[in-house]
């Protein structure tokens, strides 16, 4: 994909973005899980939702996925992952608010859910190729090599310990233990 303007040609409007995930769930077509039928319909009323026309068995695009019991367009979600994605540096909540006009709750929520769905799942360990920016790779090798090539932190701040935290330390401190 090459840049904003082909994404948004894409997966801009709702329609698509439905008709991308049911590619996704249902990759040869739809199958109810509840009587194996291959025939449904979408219905008008909620247009995420199939259901069978056999048993009449109603499944969300969304079902299972981050976008689960959202109210929010799928088109908003789609943009809010495509920066999330293209940003290295990471994406505020703050950011998701202003670019997409939802609230800051909604951003947040948005971009809480999208983080966790990246997070690592050991039933599903990454496979193909896979690409790694601005990383150390190896084990503790020489360390003095690795921490010349660490930048300086460039601002560093500590609160004081609180009471509690103080008054344990003087009690440790007098008694000698740990």
């Amino acid at each position: 994909m090459a840049g904003l303007l082909d994404f948004v040609a894409r997966f801009g409007a709702e329609e698509r973005c439905i008709e991308h995930l049911a590619g996704l769930r249902w990759p040869g077509g739809f199958v109810c899980s509840g009587c194996g039928g291959r025939a449904a319909w979408r219905l008008k009323a909620r247009p995420r939702v199939y259901e069978c026309a056999t048993c009449h068995r109603q499944e969300s695009v969304t079902a299972g996925t981050v976008f689960h019991r959202t109210r929010t367009g799928l088109a908003k979600w789609f943009l809010a992952a495509y920066l999330m994605g293209r940003d290295k540096r990471g994406v505020s909540a703050k950011f998701l608010q202003r670019e997409l006009g939802v609230t800051y709750q909604t951003a947040w929520t948005m971009a809480h859910k999208l983080r966790h769905g990246l997070s690592e799942d050991p039933a599903r360990p990454l496979r193909g190729f896979l690409e790694a920016d601005e990383t150390f790779i190896g084990g503790r090798g020489d360390r003095q090599a690795a921490a010349a090539a660490r930048p300086a932190p460039t601002r560093a701040w500590s609160s004081p310990p609180s009471r509690r935290c103080r008054h344990q330390r003087t009690r440790r401190e007098s008694t000698g233990t740990r």
